[in-house]
């Protein structure tokens, strides 16, 4: 299997047929600990790697941190942001 980023918190894993998006998300609380780093959690699995970047670009809105995104505008160019980024990961 492998694995190729993104951005620093989207990767790709790659297996034979099947592509895998995931996203970096912080650890959770455990027994009334603050989670310490990060954890990598499923996206989706996708047959075509066309099919997983159209899905990431299609969720960079939901992605975004609280308060990034007040009004629609910011939902265009979020998405705007994200096609330009794979444009230029894919040149």
């Amino acid at each position: 299997m492998k694995k190729v980023k993104i951005d620093k918190n989207s990767r790709v894993l790659i297996e034979d047929n099947n592509y895998t998006l995931e996203y970096r998300v912080p650890k959770g609380d455990f027994r009334g600990k603050k989670g310490v780093g990060f954890k990598w959690q499923l996206g989706g699995y996708f047959p075509t790697m066309e099919s997983l970047l159209n899905d990431w670009v299609r969720n960079a809105p939901s992605k975004q941190k609280d308060g990034q995104i007040k009004e629609l505008k910011d939902i265009v160019d979020c998405i705007k942001n994200a096609e330009q980024h794979i444009a230029k990961l894919l040149k």
